[in-house]
């Protein structure tokens, strides 16, 4: 199901898995999800506060195995 997310507050990195690639979101900044691709989030010494937007159906799921 795609989503996006909005940082309220802290300090989070994301980093695709098959390249490495990394990408740090702080607060007022918006991360789009990334469908298809293995991805982890990582947060700082502070945590970090998200809203995440989910664009589906009720009874969708979140994802897949």
């Amino acid at each position: 199901m795609p989503n996006a997310a909005y940082v309220l507050s802290g300090e989070l990195t994301v980093e695709k898995k098959d390249i490495g690639e990394k990408k740090t979101l702080g607060a007022g900044q918006v991360l789009p999800e990334m469908v298809g691709t293995l991805h982890r989030g990582l947060t700082g010494d502070l945590p970090a506060v998200l809203i995440v937007f989910y664009a589906g159906a009720k009874g969708m799921p979140l994802s897949q195995p």
